[in-house]
């Protein structure tokens, strides 16, 4: 079951937030056109490892869609992306704010197009206000939302190595977007859903990270350590894994497997707030003695105890990674130009199937033709688009 089968999604998007958020519902069902500058495309078909001219990472986002090739400045162009639009449940842009106004492609121009159309805008800082006109990039709010302080624990910042504020916002994005059409089928008709990826990254980090700043002024308010001095690897003797302990059994348990008993009685690790509040001087305890094991002996001793715990698998680990391969959670499949690909399915199963590659990623321009036709364009109007450069 594809859920979001018979919903059309106009992605006029670029780099990664909006791609990812529109790629996430095109894997659900929605026929997804995307509109892509002329020449060279989207930035993202140009990132990456690549085959056949054909980039992994645009693949993946895009994969399910149907591309043409427009100049949006154009003014000839126009009236057939709003017989487009008229067509559309969704159109969703990540323009810095006023571009596609001035294109004649802003909320209130396709509204008086499409009533019913939901109209997504997704900007870096909002439309408004300090940032609002700046170019930004993932790096760039990582650092005004907190994503690098939390990575610092207490010392240096240091960014996450992904794209996390870009698929924070998508994700933000994919579900701001299904809620708007449920809400529309209640009488709410086309509306504009506004979101930033500082917010979306805000909202992602607030629960555990700002645990600390949850309460106005210092009065009667007890800090305990970030979750960030919870998160450390323990280096084995041929590698590294993870132990995460919140229950007493489950300190006991890795007490038990690393040979430290003597620490059950230790009054610093008593409770889950005492071991929270010497977390330090337990995880020092548990590495001195893992330095002695190795990570699959070790992993197995602490299995057997039940205490939560993974080897750090390398990338290429992680494709053959047993659980992984279970869940069918790698698929691949022939890309007409890239040839035989991998990539990560759409986590969500719908009544026992799971979404599929109706399609894979477009060629740049592929459907141009084809969509236009669709809308009533005949061979001698897109001779004339082409003839003013409005496509390609």
């Amino acid at each position: 079951m594809e859920p979001l089968t018979g919903i059309r999604i106009i992605d006029a998007t670029s780099n990664a937030s909006g791609p990812m958020a529109v790629g996430m519902l095109a894997d659900q069902g929605a026929d997804v056109i995307r509109l892509e500058p002329i020449g060279s495309g989207d930035p993202s078909r140009h990132v990456g490892g690549t085959r056949g001219g054909v980039s992994s990472y645009s693949a993946y986002m895009n994969r399910n869609k149907r591309s043409m090739a427009v100049d949006l400045k154009s003014a000839a162009v126009r009236p057939w992306i709003y017989r487009l639009i008229e067509s559309a449940d969704v159109f969703v842009q990540n323009s810095r704010p006023g571009a596609l106004e001035r294109a004649g492609y802003g909320y209130e121009a396709l509204h008086q197009v499409n009533p019913n159309l939901i109209y997504v805008s997704i900007s870096g800082f909002g439309a408004t206000g300090p940032g609002a006109r700046q170019r930004v990039y993932d790096p760039v709010i990582q650092c005004v939302a907190g994503f690098a302080a939390a990575q610092g624990t207490g010392g240096d910042p240091a960014l996450m190595k992904t794209i996390a504020s870009d698929k924070v916002a998508a994700l933000t994005a994919a579900q701001a977007i299904t809620a708007a059409l449920f809400a529309r089928t209640r009488g709410a008709g086309g509306h504009h859903v506004e979101l930033s990826m500082l917010d979306a990254s805000l909202a992602f980090l607030w629960p555990e990270v700002f645990w600390n700043h949850g309460f106005v002024g210092t009065e009667g308010v007890t800090n305990k350590p970030t979750i960030a001095e919870f998160y450390r690897l323990l280096r084995t003797a041929d590698g590294f894994i993870m132990i995460i302990i919140v229950g007493d059994g489950e300190f006991a348990g890795a007490c038990r497997a690393l040979g430290l008993e003597s620490l059950l009685g230790d009054p610093r690790f008593k409770s889950l707030s005492d071991r929270f509040a010497n977390y330090s001087d337990m995880h020092a305890a548990f590495e001195q003695a893992a330095r002695h094991l190795g990570s699959d002996a070790l992993i197995a001793r602490l299995l057997e105890e039940d205490v939560p715990c993974a080897k750090a698998n390398s990338l290429d680990e992680v494709c053959t990674d047993p659980r992984v391969r279970h869940r069918d959670s790698i698929i691949e499949y022939d890309h007409p130009q890239g040839g035989r690909m991998r990539q990560a399915r759409a986590p969500a199963i719908f009544a026992g199937e799971p979404c599929t590659v109706r399609r894979p990623s477009p060629a740049l321009g592929e459907h141009t033709v084809e969509v236009l036709e669709s809308i009533g364009g005949t061979a001698q109007d897109i001779a004339a688009l082409t003839q003013a450069g409005a496509i390609g």
